[in-house]
């Protein structure tokens, strides 16, 4: 299951991007601001590697090390945001983003168990 997830998400990773960007762009261009690139640096670097990832030019060796870094600094990352997140602000903003968060978890959910139940 975590499999399915962790493709469905790289998956739609760049869709979601360009529909931001997209929208951002709109709205500087309305307000007279500068307007963001169409594809941020970071997303071109992802699309870059997994394509070059995906030729077998890159030894296992360097893939298990960038794996386990990779794996490392998401840790790390989450762990900060779990430091610095205090219940007591997380109500402060409202009920809406708190029934957003827990939707597209029950979203996210369904649709995984739907894919692994009909087997996709």
């Amino acid at each position: 299951a975590a499999t399915v997830v962790k493709l469905m998400r790289v998956a739609m990773l760049l869709p979601v991007i360009v529909c931001a960007v997209m929208l951002s762009r709109g709205r500087a261009g309305e307000q007279g601001g500068k307007r963001p690139p169409i594809l941020p640096w970071f997303a071109v670097g992802f699309v870059l590697l997994a394509a070059l990832n995906s030729t077998g030019w890159i030894p296992k060796s360097v893939q298990t090390f960038a794996n386990d870094l990779s794996g490392w600094c998401l840790v790390i990352a989450i762990s900060a945001l779990g430091m610095k997140t205090q219940l007591k602000e997380l109500a402060s903003v409202g009920i809406k983003p708190i029934v957003l968060m827990v939707g597209e978890t029950v979203f996210l959910a369904a649709l995984v168990a739907a894919m692994l139940h009909w087997g996709m």
